[in-house]
C-alpha cells in the first residue's frame, strides 16, 4: 500500500511539473519562432496526457482481480505503455517531417538569445525532475513509473541537445554566417527525432513482450531458474519445467516438478511447504508472484 501511494504521488508530481514545461515551452518557442522549442513544448503535453493515463491504469490495476478479471489487471501496464510509445514515436516521426520540410525551405530563422536562456532553464529542470524520479523507482519497483522516468531523462538530452544547438546558432552569427544559423533550429529537430526514435521502440518491444506473454528478463528468468533447480535437488525430484512471464508488476510462474523414487516430498503438507519456500525465496524480486506449482509422477503431464 506504501508503494502505492508512493507511485500515485510522484506521477501526479510528474504530471503538474510537465504541464509547467509544456505551457512555457509552447509559449516561448512561438515568441522565439523556434520550431525546436515548440516541439519540446508539444512532447511534455503528449507527457501529461500519458502521465494522466498512467495514474488512471496504475489505479485500475490496484484494484485486483475479480469475476471479470481473474487473473488481475496487471496486463493494463504493458498495454498503457504501448500507447506511451506510440503516441511518442508518431510526435517524432511528424516533427522530423516538418524539420525536413523547413531544412529544404532554407531554415528558419530565430531570436537565439531568448532561446538559450529557454533551453538552460529547461535542460536543469528536467535534469532535476528526472533525478528525482530515478532515485524513487529504483526502491518501488514500477514499470509505469519507470517509464514515466524514462520520459523525463528523453527530455533532459533534449533540452541539453537543444542548448548546445542554440549555442552554435549565437557562435555563427556573431562570425556573420545567419544564413548558416537559420538552419540549426531545423536541424536539431530533425537529429533529435531520429536519436528519440530509438526509446519509443525500446518500450513498444517492452510492452508486446509482456502483452504476448513471452519469457521475462534474461536476468529474472535466471534468478527464476536457479530457485527451482535448487528445490529439485533438495527435494529429489527427478526433472522440472519452468514456464514463466512477466506481466506489469505479476510475476507468473508455472512450475512442474517429475516426482521419482527419490523424492522425499510425498504429503499435501510437504508440497505446500515446497510451494512457500519458492515464495520465499523469489520475494526479493519485489513482484507480485502467481505461483502453480504441480506435482506428477508422469513426465508427460509436465512437457
Amino acid at each position: 500500500m506504501k508503494n502505492s501511494r508512493t507511485v500515485t504521488r510522484l506521477i501526479l508530481l510528474s504530471i503538474w511539473v510537465a504541464l509547467f514545461w509544456a505551457a512555457a515551452a509552447i509559449v516561448w518557442g512561438l515568441s522565439v519562432s523556434s520550431q525546436m522549442i515548440v516541439f519540446d513544448g508539444l512532447y511534455s503535453l503528449i507527457s501529461v496526457l500519458l502521465s494522466t493515463l498512467s495514474l488512471l491504469a496504475f489505479r485500475v490495476i490496484r484494484k485486483g482481480q475479480s469475476k471479470r478479471f481473474p487473473f488481475g489487471r496487471d496486463a493494463l501496464e504493458p498495454l498503457t505503455i504501448i500507447v506511451k510509445a506510440i503516441a511518442i514515436g508518431s510526435l517524432c516521426v511528424y516533427a522530423l517531417i516538418v524539420a525536413v520540410m523547413d531544412l529544404l525551405a532554407g531554415g528558419r530563422d530565430i531570436d537565439t538569445g531568448w532561446a538559450v536562456a529557454y533551453a538552460a532553464a529547461a535542460t536543469t529542470g528536467c535534469g532535476i525532475v528526472a533525478f528525482y524520479l530515478h532515485r524513487k523507482q529504483r526502491a518501488v519497483r514500477s514499470d509505469l513509473l519507470r517509464a514515466e522516468t524514462t520520459q523525463w531523462l528523453m527530455d533532459t538530452v533534449l533540452s541539453a541537445g537543444v542548448l548546445a544547438g542554440f549555442i552554435l546558432a549565437v557562435i555563427l552569427e556573431r562570425l556573420g554566417h545567419e544564413a548558416a544559423a537559420n538552419y540549426i533550429d531545423p536541424a536539431m529537430v530533425a537529429l533529435v527525432c531520429l536519436l528519440f526514435l530509438v526509446m519509443p521502440a525500446r518500450l513498444l518491444g517492452q510492452g508486446l513482450r509482456e502483452v504476448l506473454q513471452m519469457a521475462p528478463p534474461a536476468d529474472i528468468e535466471g534468478r527464476l531458474r536457479n530457485c527451482i533447480d535448487a528445490i529439485e535437488q533438495r527435494y529429489g525430484f527427478d526433472d522440472s519445467y519452468l514456464r514463466s512471464t512477466k506481466i506489469g508488476g505479476q510475476l507468473v510462474l508455472e512450475v512442474d516438478f517429475v516426482v521419482g523414487e527419490e523424492t522425499s516430498a510425498r504429503s499435501v503438507e510437504s508440497l505446500d511447504t515446497i510451494r512457500q519456500d519458492i515464495t520465499d525465496d523469489l520475494g526479493d524480486l519485489g513482484y507480485d508472484l502467481w505461483l502453480s506449482a504441480s506435482f506428477t509422477g508422469d513426465r508427460r503431464w509436465a512437457e
